[in-house]
């Protein structure tokens, strides 16, 4: 483990790299049943970009490191930031936090895994878009997080995993995958368009472990011309 962490460390920087148990303490499910320490991690790394996530995928498998990926973690009591199996290296994914693209005419937003909710509806509001996203109860959850563990919203775009359109995911070999029509470079309808050519795989990375999604479409609501809010 312990050439594997400075391993990481030569990927990501010493800021990318969590080890000691004060910083881990935060990556436990505070209610967990069995206690926290039951599914301890033994580092966490941090990557900022897609090109390091390959990196961490590429060490892990060189080292037999097992992997533990979330985005924001917030899901307490279900096991929130911890890991399955003890010692493993958490994937840290809350750095990756950028809006990357938000087009009006086709209603879509292109989204990082570290994005909240509350970054989606912020980054909406600055730009003037009329657009609106399909929140969750909570809005500090991951946008994309939400969306591969078929979350639901308030909005007819509620069903978040069927408004995903398009993801770019890191294989378990560290290759790069494009779903969709992503698999062509600057392909214009990436976001617009579900489908390929032939077989869809979008669904195998749904509540999965046979990649880290590092981009994702996802449909927006356009704004309706007339509404009313109201509290039943």
């Amino acid at each position: 483990m312990e050439r594997a962490i400075q391993a990481f460390v030569e990927a990501l920087g010493n800021d990318g790299v969590l080890t000691s148990e004060e910083d881990l303490r935060e990556f436990r499910d505070p209610y967990a049943f069995k206690g926290s320490d039951e599914w301890a991690a033994s580092a966490v790394v941090m990557p900022t970009e897609v090109e390091q996530v390959q990196a961490i995928v590429r060490i892990a498998n060189q080292y037999r490191v097992p992997l533990w990926t979330f985005s924001q973690g917030r899901n307490n009591t279900y096991g929130g930031p911890a890991p399955r199996v003890r010692g493993s290296v958490l994937v840290n994914l809350r750095r990756m936090n950028r809006v990357l693209e938000i087009d009006d005419d086709l209603a879509y937003a292109l989204v990082e895994p570290g994005v909240r909710f509350f970054d989606l509806y912020d980054a909406l509001q600055a730009g003037g878009h009329k657009l609106w996203p399909s929140i969750p109860d909570l809005g500090w959850g991951s946008v994309i997080g939400n969306t591969l563990e078929y979350g639901r919203g308030y909005t007819p775009y509620g069903d978040h995993s069927t408004t995903a359109c398009g993801m770019e995911v890191v294989l378990p070999d560290g290759d790069v995958l494009r779903t969709g029509m992503g698999a062509m470079a600057g392909n214009r309808s990436w976001q617009a368009y579900q489908r390929g050519f032939g077989p869809s795989p979008d669904s195998l990375f749904m509540q999965s472990n046979y990649g880290i999604v590092t981009k994702m479409g996802v449909w927006l609501m356009p704004q309706p011309e007339v509404y009313l809010s109201g509290w039943a």
